[in-house]
């Protein structure tokens, strides 16, 4: 149904078509097969419902998992930070066609009810006579997922005094509802059916149940009296998103280069909404930890907002640098744990604690790697083409030693692909004779944990490179994707021996380069004094080459990155029968290593 070149952005399943381009699609091709489902849901939950009383107040701000206090069957809705979503409140609730496991629901006709969050029980009885009872919400297409077409539906239910469930809010997909990168309010009046001690509610999804197809996304719920239909203001400041970096690009960085890192320190960047219709003054924060540095800081403390805050107003605040080549540590792991609140006014009364979204909490890590990502994948990416290539590029701050390669590939996403792989890096990628390594390697499948790749022998690399992996099958195969860092323009694909830059998938590939010293490599070797030390000549040759000492071993390499002759221990090499073109010579000598490029005409 869709051409082999086609490139998959998942939770689990949500695929992009690559001929030239890519786009955005649902896919029911033949190309693949959604996993099986293991367990069949059990859609009859056998909670204990407690009983609460109003205000009810929910903007999942609290902590990344869902507080069971006032909510009874919640396990397969997700909680997620997305950085990007303009949503009200750091975290939103996400719908879609998998359960928390990643697993898709597989409804007989592939189409059905999916994630279902439903309240306690709320104690409505004394509210028979009062009108003002008012039960309200943000919601928006997830548009970090794949959009809900227009059959597909969002839908809110109450449960009535006739002891069944009733819609009173629906929204269908489509693009003619699709609100763009904001969030939509909406307030209901809850009728006097509904107002008994046995009163719950329901947010549910219904559309396609064989991957995270049709997702939405909801924030901040709140029920009360003495509202109105156009009650829309909160007194509640609150942050929208975490920061999760201190670099422009890098999440992390190897903790040997922090000395040459004040060219990319970049300010911690944070949101704020003002749910309020009256100004507000805010103080902020930005408090810095590590026990392996031993740093205990206040960046910013209680800096005033300037100018103050306007009514409903959404603002980015953008915090003082922390400067991190300060600090040096021999330690082989580094956490740095960052803490940024707001003082706002914010008061927590009855059952509405409206300080919970004033407080962000991250912890970053470091160690050995550079990385574009913050080690959660909230989706995958990758191409099902036989022979196809996907790198990611990377700026080393220092010339350094590239041991070993990690990547994450999901297991809920590769049923399909059964071979190994070989691990490519390139120097650039400017024409088909720069590949620096090719080498072959196996699949562990996790949707956690990294694969570490050792790369042998290691190389020296400085400036910017690219590393990523060739596939053998034509069965797809994914690769880790975090939505939180958006590091796009850095990825590129090949799948026809030409380098195409992605231009539509957006965060970063789960693919890490680590640095380390090596029995191959003197880390601080310099790379003009090797290049004279080692000469081989003539070059350009008909096929007969001399060098200027023994050396340990050569591989040469032809354009496709196969090792095509090995010598050990020569001065002198013949490659005279092997076909006309451009060859690498891998050189190992002395425990140093080392490319050059040969002519063979």
């Amino acid at each position: 149904m869709y051409q082999t070149q086609l490139m998959q952005i998942i939770k689990l399943l949500i695929f992009l078509l690559i001929p030239n381009f890519f786009y955005t699609t649902k896919c029911y091709s033949q190309n693949f097969k959604i996993l099986k489902l293991e367990n069949q849901r059990i859609y009859n939950s056998n909670h204990t419902l407690d009983t609460i009383n109003l205000p009810f107040w929910e903007d999942f701000s609290g902590s990344n998992e869902i507080n069971n206090i006032r909510w009874s069957e919640y396990e397969n809705v997700l909680i997620k930070d997305y950085y990007n979503s303009n949503s009200p409140s750091i975290n939103v609730i996400e719908f879609n066609g998998i359960d928390n496991n990643g697993i898709p629901y597989f409804h007989s006709n592939g189409y059905g009810e999916s994630d279902v969050i439903t309240s306690d029980i709320i104690t409505l009885e004394e509210y028979k006579t009062d009108n003002s009872l008012y039960f309200s919400f943000f919601w928006n297409f997830n548009i970090n997922g794949e959009y809900p077409d227009y059959e597909d539906t969002l839908k809110l239910q109450f449960y009535s005094n006739s002891d069944i469930w009733e819609t009173v809010w629906f929204m269908n997909g489509g693009n003619e509802n699709f609100p763009g990168n904001k969030f939509t309010f909406e307030i209901i009046n809850i009728e006097e059916k509904f107002l008994h001690n046995n009163f719950k509610f329901k947010f549910f999804n219904q559309g396609n149940t064989e991957g995270p197809f049709d997702s939405w996304v909801i924030d901040y719920i709140y029920i009360n009296s003495d509202r109105n239909s156009n009650d829309s203001t909160f007194l509640d400041r609150s942050l929208t998103y975490k920061g999760k970096k201190i670099f422009d690009h890098y999440i992390s960085i190897p903790i040997k280069h922090f000395d040459m890192s004040d060219g990319i320190i970049d300010s911690l960047n944070m949101e704020i909404k003002n749910f309020d219709n009256n100004i507000q003054p805010i103080n902020y924060s930005f408090h810095i930890k590590s026990n392996e540095l031993d740093i205990d800081l206040y960046i910013e403390e209680k800096t005033q907002l300037s100018p103050i805050l306007n009514s409903f107003e959404r603002r980015t605040i953008n915090s003082k640098p922390f400067v991190i080549s300060n600090y040096n540590s021999d330690k082989d792991t580094v956490n740095l744990d960052l803490l940024f609140f707001i003082e706002s006014g914010d008061t927590i009364f009855n059952n509405n604690n409206y300080k919970l979204n004033d407080t962000s909490r991250s912890r970053i890590k470091f160690s050995n790697y550079y990385s574009y990502d913050d080690g959660n994948a909230e989706y995958a990416a990758g191409l099902n083409q036989k022979n196809s290539e996907v790198v990611v590029k990377f700026e080393t701050l220092k010339e350094d030693t590239l041991t070993h390669i990690l990547i994450l590939f999901p297991e809920s996403t590769n049923e399909n692909y059964s071979g190994n792989i070989e691990l490519v890096a390139y120097d650039h990628l400017n024409d088909g004779n720069n590949k620096i390594i090719n080498q072959n390697a196996s699949i562990n499948y996790n949707d956690k944990v990294f694969n570490l790749y050792e790369i042998t022998p290691p190389i020296i690399v400085k400036d910017s490179f690219f590393i990523g992996f060739k596939q053998f099958e034509n069965n797809f195969l994914a690769v880790g994707l975090d939505k939180n860092n958006n590091t796009s323009e850095k990825i590129y694909y090949s799948t026809d021996g030409n380098w195409k830059k992605n231009n539509v998938i957006k965060g970063s590939l789960m693919i890490r380069p680590v640095f380390g010293k090596s029995n191959y490599i003197i880390t601080n070797n310099n790379r003009e004094a090797f290049d004279d030390i080692i000469t081989i000549f003539p070059n350009p040759s008909n096929g007969k080459y001399f060098i200027n000492k023994k050396i340990d071993s050569i591989q040469i390499i032809d354009e496709s990155g196969k090792i095509v002759r090995s010598f050990n221990n020569v001065n002198y090499f013949d490659i005279s029968n092997n076909k006309k073109g451009i060859y690498i010579a891998r050189i190992v000598h002395e425990n140093k290593y080392y490319f050059k490029k040969i002519l063979l005409k």
